[in-house]
């Protein structure tokens, strides 16, 4: 039997956390403190510190934020070490209760994209086992391919009770040379759309959502209202919150009356929260320094969705 429905899923960890965040883990090395570089000299040594970095931002939120959204290009940069070191921290955020959101923006068909799906969210027969990869909750996609490019992703999904977020309409500043071309049916981005809805219609959960999310970024506030209406029962996860210039008073926008079908995602505003900590050790630090950002964030979106009405508690 598949596991509960993702959507389901992630409105009880909304509602246990009270918080809407995702956090985005983005290890860059020039992004950890000092000290958990000591030693490193090669790929294995740096992929552990990404990873030991990562599980400390995980432990600071894990009672305060919904998901983490771990960025796997960072990972991957590390080779071999570095994608062990994602399957340990999805399975660290996992373990702490956390779902996960791995960021992978992967497009591709056919055999190409199965094997994609196998190993975010699937499972990988070896005999007559199956064993999971990533084990993630979700993952990002890229539609450009078309719908068949999402099939193979949607069939294990279902299959596992797991999640999408297709990119939809992206928060970086050139977006719009593509998503926002005009056709005779309305905008690109209006188009991927159309469809996601359609394909998210008869994957609803309880709660009403459907299992396919998509991307769209804060920072085109005057699209959001399009966008909910093409994707009524559609989660939005919205990056852009922060230094990319996304604004807490727009988010709003994105979140349905419910006060729920929008996630905003926040990466090196809350990781980099450590900088702001004094005494301790580096691992405390990032401890600390996630867990008082991840809140602050959290307040600041508060005053906005209650001027709405949209403040779920």
């Amino acid at each position: 039997m598949p596991a509960t429905h993702f959507a389901d899923r992630l409105v009880e960890r909304i509602d246990a956390t009270r918080s809407l965040l995702v956090v985005g883990l983005d290890p860059e090395l020039g992004q950890l403190p000092p000290e958990l570089l000591d030693g490193v000299d090669d790929l294995a040594s740096a992929a552990a510190a990404a990873a030991r970095f990562c599980r400390g931002v995980i432990d600071g939120v894990a009672d305060v934020a919904p998901a983490v959204k771990p960025q796997s290009a960072f990972f991957e940069a590390f080779g071999a070490a570095g994608l062990h070191a994602l399957e340990e921290v999805t399975a660290h955020a996992r373990a702490a209760g956390l779902l996960v959101i791995e960021d992978a923006k992967r497009g591709d068909i056919g055999s190409t994209m199965a094997a994609y799906a196998a190993a975010a969210l699937g499972r990988v027969r070896i005999g007559d086992r199956e064993l999971p990869v990533h084990d993630a909750d979700a993952v990002t996609l890229s539609p450009y391919l078309g719908p068949e490019s999402l099939q193979p992703m949607l069939d294990v999904a279902d299959a596992h009770g797991k999640g999408l977020f297709v990119l939809v309409r992206t928060s970086n500043p050139g977006s719009a040379r593509v998503q926002g071309l005009q056709t005779p049916d309305g905008r690109v981005f209006e188009q991927v759309a159309r469809l996601l809805d359609e394909l998210g219609a008869k994957r609803r959960g309880r709660g009403g959502y459907a299992n396919v999310g998509a991307v769209a970024g804060l920072t085109y506030p005057d699209d959001a209202r399009a966008l909910r209406a093409l994707m009524p029962r559609t989660f939005l996860l919205v990056p852009g919150l922060g230094p990319q210039g996304g604004a807490p008073e727009d988010f709003p926008l994105f979140v349905n009356d419910d006060g729920l079908g929008a996630v905003p995602a926040a990466s090196r505003a809350v990781a980099g929260g450590w900088r702001e900590q004094a005494g301790g050790d580096a691992e405390q630090r990032v401890r600390d320094g996630a867990r008082a950002a991840a809140l602050s964030l959290t307040e600041q979106l508060r005053g906005p969705l209650a001027r709405a009405g949209k403040w779920r508690w």
